[in-house]
């Protein structure tokens, strides 16, 4: 694999060059100190990935990227911005597809490349990756949903202070606030009218699939579908985080649920793409290129096909299958749940799926 690293302080590459030796990984490193010499490197052959930095004289980061994206697109593009560089890294939104905190830890910045590489092993065909790679507006990577889950990894972080990003979306705030006062969280006749209370009743597990989806989904509001999309997306994603019970990955099965269509969202021409190569396979490529989790995109690829890779166990792509097939009203693949020894839990699994489209005012 060739991994390019743009920085123009040549003691970073270097040292981003030992560090990499010295975890013995088996990447061919190249190394530029400037927008220029990058593109001159890339014109010399194939380059996996770009990890570059975002201020630069000349070329920032955020226009070598979107050059690096017209001339290969198959290319990761990746961005390393510091805290003070904020504003400057919102020209990148549309053409950088990870963001890497500067300074980066240095196993923060292998897992990111290495998660991307895997991306490209399970989801071969370069034409997917040109295809998704060349996409400049649609869709963008879910920025408040990402500014949630930071928000939500600090152990100080309080119902106020989540409320206070929602509220920076309007549109986010009336969709809380409406879920917050639904069936699904029974109020004891007392309404929810501020964005804390709203918080605390939902959980924030819940906040955080509801704020994905409202991103998501909302990026083509005009076609008639998404509407329904996005409801059965909510309902899917509350059906498998139940039938997850109490395992350890049961938060990131609820979003792996949520995003499961998430291709059908492509425009044309590339939805055209996505249905010859399928939804679930071209969506599992986006939500890589967005940097979530390889065993949220793994489920996505495989949860038409659960069998796939011959899973030994009652995974996360098998959950996320038994939940998009139920809300939708189709039947699970049988056999594949007999060879996972769970067959006789779905007219269980059948009732809780009645019993959440019954309250599906979602």
């Amino acid at each position: 694999m060739k991994v390019l690293f743009v920085d123009d302080e040549r003691r970073v590459l270097v040292g981003i060059e030992r560090m990499l030796f010295g975890l013995n990984r088996d990447w061919e490193i190249l190394l530029a100190t400037s927008g220029a010499e990058a593109l001159a490197v890339l014109e010399q052959g194939s380059i996996d990935v770009v990890v570059t930095d975002m201020r630069m004289p000349g070329m920032d980061g955020a226009e070598l990227l979107r050059q690096v994206r017209q001339r290969s697109p198959a290319t990761m593009r990746m961005l390393l911005s510091g805290h003070t560089e904020t504003q400057a890294a919102m020209r990148a939104l549309d053409v950088a597809q990870q963001f890497l905190s500067k300074p980066c830890d240095p196993q923060v910045l292998v897992d990111t490349i290495e998660g991307a590489v895997a991306l490209r092993n399970l989801l071969a065909d370069p034409e997917i990756g040109n295809t998704v790679g060349r996409m400049a507006t649609l869709p963008a990577a879910p920025h408040v949903f990402a500014k949630l889950n930071q928000a939500l990894q600090d152990p100080n972080c309080d119902a106020r202070q989540i409320g206070a990003i929602l509220a920076e979306d309007p549109a986010m705030t009336a969709k809380v606030l409406h879920m917050a006062n639904s069936a699904f969280f029974p109020s004891a006749g007392r309404a929810v009218t501020d964005l804390k209370a709203a918080v605390q009743r939902i959980g924030s597990t819940m906040i955080r699939n509801l704020v994905l989806a409202a991103e998501v989904f909302s990026q083509d509001a005009s076609r008639p579908d998404v509407a329904e999309l996005q409801k059965q997306a909510l309902l899917t994603s509350v059906l498998a985080t139940r039938l997850a019970g109490g395992r350890t990955d049961a938060d990131m099965i609820g979003i792996a649920a949520l995003l499961a269509n998430v291709g059908r969202l492509l425009p044309q021409p590339e939805g055209a793409l996505a249905e010859r190569f399928g939804y679930a396979e071209v969506g599992a490529y986006l939500l890589g290129v967005w940097g979530l989790p390889m065993a949220i995109v793994e489920a996505v690829a495989h949860h038409t096909h659960p069998q796939r890779g011959s899973p030994r166990e009652f995974g996360m792509a098998g959950v996320v299958h038994v939940a998009v097939a139920l809300i939708a009203g189709e039947q699970p693949d049988h056999d594949y749940l007999k060879r996972m020894q769970v067959a006789d839990r779905l007219d269980d699994w059948q009732a809780k799926a009645d019993a959440i489209k019954e309250n599906d005012n979602v």
